[in-house]
This record gives structure tokens, C-alpha cells and sequence, in this order.
């Protein structure tokens, strides 16, 4: 049996096989992952291994179809495994069952939403002008998958932005670093980050966080770890959102947006973003911002020229991940 009978054989399996249940999540979380799992079966046709120790939840994609790229948009499909070879080489087991094969996690949104814009810059270029609320973008450069400069550049550790958009106003570098979110909400320290928030008074994440203009003076006067900053609600999006911000202290580029962007239907962040605005001096919140994927894709379609491949494209995107 050759590889392409034995991938319509596996197909004809899933159209038997009902997306699996667990009652056990958060009501968000549960229904993405239905989503997920039904247009895992209903639109890519591909079963599930209630054996495996992912498989067994339904939103997790099996091999072959993960190493093939089953987890991206069919009609960028070749171009964003070309940019995965290219930003990570050889992929480790942790990265491919994370980008490859997880439907419910977001590592997979900013290949399937921001890296097809890098075929018309000049529609990003109008996006982003709409998202920002701004005229002062001249021309965008570049769009980079999980992207950081170099640590000793920046907060000396592993933060990074989900998407960094690189653009050019009045000769000047400037920068969009985007943090997506699709079912996650907050998460806990880890040892080294816990040391260095909560009792490193000298750590570059206190003395840039006070140096930065971003806060409000009760959190740029006060303790790191006595601020609101240092709650798991919190702690991601302020570290985003302080990486790029260092950049500009650095003299690395002119200017420094920070944007998040999550589904509808997640309350987490519905909840958690415009308390995070609140912490934000009047600078900052001029550098902050954030939309829903529901929102986007109607930009997307608004700005990028609709031929066969983008409806196809945006098609792709309003079916996998709105919830409205």
C-alpha cells in the first residue's frame, strides 16, 4: 500500500469518528477544543488516536498529517513550512508536537494569520495603520515568526513576540510586537523568573519597568514584586510589552507598539487587557492595544486584495477560529 492510499484510508476513518468529550475543562477551553477537533474531522478529514496521549482529546493531529503541515492553511501551506525550516531549522520533539500537531494551542495562529501578509506589504502596511489608529507608517519591511532580539540586546531571557511586524517612518526602524492567544489565560512563574521579578530589586525587568515611562507612577515607585505587574493575569503581557519598549530605550528602533491579539470567546483576556490598560501611564497606553482574531480577519478582507488565493486564505481563517 502506497503512502497516498494509506492517507485516504486514514481520512475515510475520521468521517467515522465523532469529536471526543471532557468535561472537566473550562467552558472556553472545552468548546475550542470541539472546534477544533470537528474541523480537524469535518474540513482537513483526518481521524484522531484515542491512545495517543495528546490524540486522545481530539485536537491533536496525527502523523503523517502534522509533518506535512496539515496544522496551516492549505493554500500558504508551502511557504509556511518554508518559513518554519527557516526560523527553526530541525524542529525538537516539544516544538513539532506544539506547532505541528496541537490544534488548540496559538502556535500555530501566527504562521496561518501574519505570515501570508508578507506577500503584499502594502496591504499590512494599511492594516496596520487601522489597527494602530495612525498614518505614521511609511512602509513595512518585515514580518518575523516568534522573533526576539538578541538577550544581552534586550531583558537577558527567553521573551519573545509571537509576531514582530518591522516598519519604516521618516527613515526611522519601528516595531509591532504582537502576542497571540487562543485558549491559554494566565501562567505561573518558573523558578529563574520568580528570582528575578519577585526578589531581584536590581534585575533588568525592575529597573526597566521603572526607567520605561510605561506605568502609572503607583507602579513605577513601588517594589516590582509589590505591583500588579507580577500577577500571572499579567506577567506575560507586561513582559511583551517591556521587551519592546527596551528595544526603543535601546535606540534599537524609533517606536514600539504592543498588540494581543485573542478569540472573542475568550473571557480571560476580554477581562484581563483593559485592566492591564489601566496600570498604563499615558505613554504606555499610546504603545498598547487589542483586538479579537474575529476583528482581523474583517480587516484582513478589508485591506488585502481578495483574489482566489486570500478568499481562500481568509476563508480558512473565519472557519477555524472565530467564536462570536
Amino acid at each position: 500500500m502506497d503512502q497516498l492510499e494509506k492517507l485516504i484510508l486514514l481520512k475515510q476513518k475520521a468521517a467515522c469518528q465523532g469529536p471526543p468529550q471532557d468535561a472537566s475543562e473550562p467552558a472556553f477551553k472545552a468548546h475550542a477544543r470541539k472546534k477544533q477537533s470537528l474541523f480537524r474531522q469535518m474540513v482537513l478529514g483526518i481521524p484522531y488516536d484515542p491512545k495517543h496521549k495528546f490524540g486522545k482529546y481530539g485536537a491533536f493531529l496525527m502523523e503523517p498529517f502534522a509533518s506535512l503541515g496539515y496544522n496551516f492553511c492549505e493554500v500558504y501551506r508551502n511557504e509556511i513550512l518554508n518559513g518554519i525550516k527557516e526560523r527553526y531549522g530541525k524542529l525538537n520533539m516539544a516544538l513539532h508536537e506544539g506547532l505541528m500537531g496541537n490544534m488548540l494551542r496559538s502556535e500555530h495562529i501566527p504562521w496561518n494569520v501574519f505570515y501570508p501578509m508578507k506577500s503584499d506589504l502594502q496591504a499590512t502596511s494599511a492594516l496596520l495603520k487601522e489597527i494602530l489608529k495612525t498614518d505614521k507608517i511609511d512602509k513595512v519591511t518585515d514580518i518575523r515568526i516568534e522573533w526576539a532580539p538578541k538577550k544581552e540586546d534586550a531583558l537577558d531571557d527567553n521573551t519573545s513576540f509571537d509576531t514582530y511586524i518591522e516598519y519604516i517612518y521618516n527613515g526611522k526602524k519601528c516595531g509591532v510586537g504582537i502576542e497571540v492567544k487562543y485558549t491559554e489565560e494566565g501562567y505561573p512563574f518558573g523558578k529563574l523568573e520568580r528570582k528575578r521579578v519577585m526578589e531581584q530589586e536590581d534585575s533588568l525587568y525592575a529597573t526597566k519597568t521603572r526607567q520605561c515611562g510605561l506605568y502609572t507612577n503607583e507602579i513605577s515607585n513601588n517594589r516590582l514584586s509589590e505591583t500588579s505587574l507580577c500577577k500571572n493575569e499579567y506577567r506575560q503581557i507586561w513582559r511583551n510589552h517591556l521587551l519592546g519598549v527596551t528595544m526603543v530605550m535601546n535606540g534599537q528602533i524609533d517606536r514600539f507598539h504592543s498588540i494581543t491579539l485573542y478569540p472573542k470567546g475568550n473571557t480571560h483576556f476580554k477581562k484581563v487587557l483593559p485592566e492591564y490598560e489601566k496600570l498604563l501611564s499615558e505613554y504606555g497606553k499610546s504603545t498598547f492595544g487589542y483586538i479579537t482574531i474575529e476583528k482581523l480577519i474583517l480587516l484582513i478582507s478589508k485591506h488585502f486584495e481578495m483574489n482566489e488565493k486570500n478568499r481562500l486564505w481568509v476563508d480558512y481563517l473565519n472557519t477555524r477560529y472565530p467564536f462570536i
